[in-house]
């Protein structure tokens, strides 16, 4: 858990993007959604600065029908710690706040898949996307909301095509990145 937490700080290191204030981790037997109450993999809670992350005994249960089966599970976990990491990060160094979820939820996921070993990122990636040009995908809340594996996949695409990556990640951390946020319909 320490050496993903380590690779994502330093990976938006080489972006100039720094950890600024300490966090923690905490692993739990189950990590519940604080809006909708659904069993989730992780969690970055803002206000108190707080990772929370299911124990790695539940991988197996809680990725079984998705794209993230693919995955041998202590790399998903991994990338998972990866993920939640980024968040952190990223929320440290924001500007302005997001105007859609889905700029707050794109760096975290291109930058899990682009953490994994490259077998499994492929193995991920097949699962869970088709082919279509990344310079030419839509990003919203709405593709976030009803396919979040599909929204990841397509996170890393696009951002591996950009040809300024640490451009791009600024852009987001600036609320300037071209995301739409759509009304969502509960």
């Amino acid at each position: 858990m320490c050496s993903a937490a380590s690779r994502a700080i330093d990976r938006l290191g080489r972006c100039n993007i720094t950890l600024k204030r300490p966090f923690r981790i905490q692993v739990l037997d189950e990590v519940r959604h604080p809006h909708h109450g659904g069993v989730i993999f992780g969690f970055y809670d803002i206000a108190r600065e707080i990772v929370s992350v299911t124990s790695y005994d539940n991988i197996p249960d809680l990725v079984t029908g998705t794209p993230y089966s693919e995955l041998q599970p202590l790399e998903f976990y991994k990338s998972l710690v990866f993920h939640e990491v980024v968040h952190v990060v990223m929320h440290q160094n924001q500007t302005h706040e997001p105007k859609a979820r889905a700029s707050y939820e794109y760096p975290a996921y291109a930058l899990q898949i682009e953490s994994l070993p490259p077998k499994e990122r492929y193995a991920f990636l097949l699962a869970a996307t088709g082919r279509r040009d990344p310079k030419e995908y839509n990003f919203s809340d709405l593709i976030l909301m009803f396919d979040p594996f599909f929204f990841a996949a397509r996170a890393y695409r696009h951002f591996k095509a950009s040809p300024n990556r640490c451009a791009y990640l600024h852009l987001l951390l600036k609320g300037e990145a071209p995301f739409k946020q759509r009304p969502l319909l509960l």
